[in-house]
């Protein structure tokens, strides 16, 4: 297993497109302000097609008994699309983790630009694989990953599940708990939220982790290749 020195790349959706395409992309579009833990998109709701301009965002599956898994993290310049924009979508949720801003775009003018401009469809369809990568790559983590990897991934769904309930990313869970989570000894997952501790990322406190950057940690998850 070799380890990247820097992330693996990411989809600069509008970056793809020419000056003409980008204009057409953007015609109808509004820009807004989503605050840290709204839904911005939900199975069964309206089709939604948005660039994030900043910020920070999860797409995610639950399951009846309340129970997350985190299937996708977007950042800044990435195209995030709904699922009833896609035929036969999958039951998946997008939250914001951070306040972001977004450029909400008109769902039928980015369809019909997918059907009669290649380049528009090009995007699409790399944008379409490079979500299947990452995945892929987080479903590596959370059996192969380093045990700071696995910890990264179990904190960010952790505290943003508990986002959506109290508005707060952290988790009320002893490091006992945490490390039956990820398969680890008690010690060596010490070690690892200390180390994350001193990176600034998380701070502590007796049975309580609270998230300070969950942009790192996404980095950290982000940078996993076999």
């Amino acid at each position: 297993m070799t380890k990247p020195a820097i992330e693996l790349d990411r989809v600069d959706f509008l970056g793809r497109l020419s000056v003409a395409n980008r204009r057409r992309l953007l015609l109808g579009s509004t820009r807004a302000v989503y605050p840290a833990g709204t839904l911005a998109i939900r199975p069964g709701g309206p089709r939604v097609v948005f660039l994030i301009d900043s910020g920070l965002a999860r797409a995610y599956w639950t399951i009846p008994d309340g129970r997350q898994a985190a299937v996708a993290f977007y950042r800044p310049q990435e195209i995030v699309i709904s699922n009833t924009f896609l035929d036969r979508p999958p039951w998946t949720f997008v939250q914001t983790i951070t306040d972001s801003t977004l450029t909400l775009l008109d769902p039928d003018n980015v369809r019909a630009l997918a059907e009669h401009e290649v380049q528009v469809a090009v995007a699409m369809a790399t944008n379409l694989s490079l979500r299947v990568r990452d995945a892929f790559r987080l479903i590596t983590v959370r059996s192969l990953g380093s045990i700071r990897e696995r910890l990264a991934y179990d904190l960010l769904t952790r505290t943003s599940q508990s986002q959506l309930v109290a508005g707060r990313l952290e988790v009320r869970a002893t490091q006992t708990q945490l490390a039956d989570s990820i398969g680890s000894s008690r010690e060596v997952l010490s070690r690892a939220l200390r180390d994350l501790r001193a990176a600034g990322i998380v701070e502590t406190a007796p049975g309580l982790v609270r998230v300070l950057n969950p942009q790192q940690l996404v980095a950290i998850v982000s940078c996993f290749v076999t």
